[in-house]
């Protein structure tokens, strides 16, 4: 055995928390016959009481602002912003105990709303969270799932790397672990044979891409056909597997996988809770739930700089404001308007606006509205659901413009068989609701060409979506100006600006969009992924008996 003697102290790691020792104070002789003990007695009992009715009113309620605004295009009501006020309120009333949702004016005037815990739960307890990733580190990936309530079923969705290193069996691995503590979650890789021979038999042939780059996932009829690359094809795999294998959930929401704060995640998935809980039963009405991240915090010149919007946000949600604006003010809230040319110092006008969720990652909706909408790829997913409720409430106002001849495909569809069906009308109002988090988000930062990519993506998704329209509903007083038209060519030389536009088409890029999921054999689809359960890349743990059978 060698023994090696440091002849000089070892050097500091953090000589920043090292501090002079300063002589310990000793208590004077004086004063030590002095010293009493009193026994600590039983407190009284009515201080027992009181200090029992204050905490019994605690307990996972969640307190919000009461929205100011609501602006309706036919059977689409969007809902001005929300806030968090209180993540852990006390239930509203002396010692109140009940449950649901109810109302009170505090102290200062400000109107809140006050969800319960009970009726959060209940909500939990129906929803399914996707969770989309891809290159995340594990412990990352791990965090967020670990922060989803444990009543939540959640479906990872991963379009990692495989091969040699393959870093999706390292994920199904910690899925299989998590599993183990009771919790129900599904597991997929978006590169999954399987999955993808599924969607073709099922009716979404156009979801996958023929030529089977980044396949591997060991599964499937052997064609080398995978599910095309992309967010937003992840989320159709997700909002599919979810409709297939858990038809008794009734909300599905999603989550981004890139967050450093775990914690956030609960605040997220309890708000949809709250948004669900003050909306009408699913029966009656459909609901989506939008967040708005309280601040992106960055590191800047040695500080930290709580920016209240992203780069991509600012652009989409002030494109998306203006649309929804009416007629007299629907030029102010654009980059192009000459009252926002100073994209470093707009906070004003991002107080001001009225869509503040365009690139919302978080969102839920009600699992009959999510099989309604039409989806697009990659990043123009979030922004083209305004597009898509707004196109079907055009649809559903009698007597208004047309969209296109029926049966045709629809202009937004990049490159689509000629038998895609047109979207069809809503059967009932939808209601979105945005609300900003209490938190802030911490992910990773972009560059800007990837941000680039992203807000282009999503003005893409609008200027072509919106191609077959001239006019909003709701708004006849404008009296034909600022039209749609016009709002299509500011959004064009807004681009041409920036310097962001498709080369080979000369205007903004045109994302793939995808069918409803109420269009396709979910059956057939659920009939031929449930025997890769287990063989494939899908897996489920957690689960009891025969509850996926």
């Amino acid at each position: 055995m060698s023994v090696t003697v440091l002849s000089s102290q070892p050097r500091a790691l953090y000589p920043s928390l090292a501090w002079a020792e300063s002589p310990l104070l000793q208590i004077p002789p004086s004063l030590g016959h002095t010293t009493t003990f009193t026994a600590f007695g039983a407190p009284e009992e009515t201080q027992f009481k009181k200090r029992k009715e204050k905490h019994a009113s605690r307990g996972g309620n969640m307190r919000l602002t009461r929205p100011s605004e609501t602006r309706s295009f036919g059977l689409l009501h969007i809902v001005g912003e929300a806030q968090v006020v209180d993540l852990d309120a006390p239930a509203p009333g002396r010692g109140s105990q009940g449950g649901g949702v109810s109302g009170q004016t505090e102290d200062g005037g400000l109107a809140t709303i006050c969800c319960s815990r009970d009726a959060l739960d209940a909500v939990l307890s129906n929803m399914v969270i996707v969770v989309p990733c891809k290159d995340e580190d594990l412990t990352i990936i791990r965090g967020v799932i670990l922060a989803i309530p444990p009543p939540c079923l959640v479906i990872l969705v991963s379009n990692c790397k495989r091969g040699e290193h393959d870093e999706y069996m390292q994920q199904a691995a910690m899925v299989r672990a998590l599993g183990r503590e009771g919790r129900q979650i599904l597991t997929v890789h978006q590169k999954d044979a399987a999955a993808a021979a599924a969607f073709r038999a099922a009716g979404m042939e156009e979801l996958c891409d023929s030529s089977g780059a980044g396949s591997g996932s060991g599964s499937g009829n052997g064609d080398g056909s995978t599910i095309r690359n992309g967010k937003g094809e992840g989320m159709v795999l997700g909002i599919a597997l979810a409709a297939a294998f858990c038809p008794e959930r009734r909300y599905i929401g999603f989550v981004d996988a890139d967050n450093f704060c775990a914690a956030s995640v609960t605040e997220y998935c309890k708000i949809f809770a709250a948004g669900f809980a003050m909306s009408p039963s699913p029966d009656l009405e459909d609901s989506m739930i939008r967040l708005r991240w309280c601040s992106k915090p960055k590191l800047r010149n040695g500080g930290i700089e709580f920016a209240s919007e992203g780069r991509c946000s600012k652009i989409v949600n002030s494109w998306l404001s203006r649309l929804f604006a009416p007629g007299e003010r629907r030029k102010e809230t654009s980059p192009g308007s000459n009252n926002n040319n100073n994209n470093n110092n707009n906070n004003n006008n991002n107080n001001n606006r009225f869509i503040t969720t365009g690139n919302a990652g978080e969102h839920a909706m009600t699992m009959g509205l999510a099989l309604k909408l039409r989806l697009a790829a990659g990043y123009a997913i979030e922004p083209f659901h305004f597009v898509d409720l707004l196109e079907r409430a055009h649809l559903s106002t009698s007597g208004n413009r047309s969209l296109g001849k029926p049966g045709t495909c629809n202009s937004t569809i990049e490159t689509c068989p000629p038998h895609l069906p047109p979207p069809s009308p809503l059967d009932k109002p939808v209601r979105v609701l945005q609300i900003r988090t209490l938190s802030p988000h911490y992910h990773r930062t972009s560059d800007n060409d990837h941000i680039r990519r992203m807000w282009a993506a999503g003005l893409g998704s609008i200027f072509h979506g919106l191609i077959s329209h001239t006019s909003m509903p709701g708004f006849d007083h404008d009296n034909g100006n600022n039209t749609i038209s016009d709002l299509r060519r500011d959004m064009h030389d807004f681009a041409v600006k920036q310097a962001n536009i498709d080369s080979d088409t000369g205007e903004l890029p045109q994302p793939r969009t995808y069918r409803a999921l109420e269009n396709i054999d979910l059956k057939k689809f659920r009939e031929l992924m449930k025997p890769s359960l287990g063989k494939g890349s899908l897996r489920a743990v957690g689960f009891v008996g025969k509850e996926l059978a």
